[in-house]
């Protein structure tokens, strides 16, 4: 399961019918503000990735992955952004797994996709290392959001 958070309703329903053309299920939210308030609901199922906005009314998508994470510290997030962002860039490495710069190619949203569903798997398997502090998955599976590693092209 994914996350969709994106205030344009338009890209919004794009993204979700891509996830769901790659076989995966996602549940869409209209802001930062609402999926916080869905992350401390009782209901809170714990996704394979958050797949977010960054400029959106309200909080940007990287303050939602900043709080996230505060509580999640593994939680995997990608920033889907119009125009390159230097703040965005200098959090890559810190909060994120991945950025996508709009337009992106579908193949390569494909492939993102299924490496953060391997990713999960290979996290859940692993309940030692999942509660450190940080990422340490990189070096044990060649994760490709590992630095140094290659990125999706």
């Amino acid at each position: 399961m994914f996350h969709i958070v994106d205030d344009v309703p338009e890209l919004r329903d794009v993204l979700k019918e891509l996830v769901a053309c790659s076989g995966h299920r996602s549940m869409q939210f209209d802001s930062a503000e609402s999926y916080l308030e869905y992350f401390d609901s009782d209901d809170f199922v714990a996704p394979v990735a958050i797949l977010s906005d960054y400029m959106m009314s309200g909080k940007t998508g990287l303050q939602l992955i900043r709080e996230v994470r505060k509580r999640l510290p593994h939680q995997k997030a990608v920033i889907i952004s119009g125009t390159p962002c230097s703040e965005l860039h200098a959090d890559i490495e810190s909060h994120l797994c991945y950025s996508l710069t709009k337009p992106y190619r579908i193949d390569k949203l494909f492939f993102l996709l299924e490496a953060l569903e391997r990713c999960d798997q290979h996290c859940r398997q692993d309940s030692d290392n999942f509660k450190q502090p940080r990422c340490h998955y990189g070096l044990a599976h060649e994760c490709p959001f590992f630095p140094g590693n290659a990125h999706p092209a």
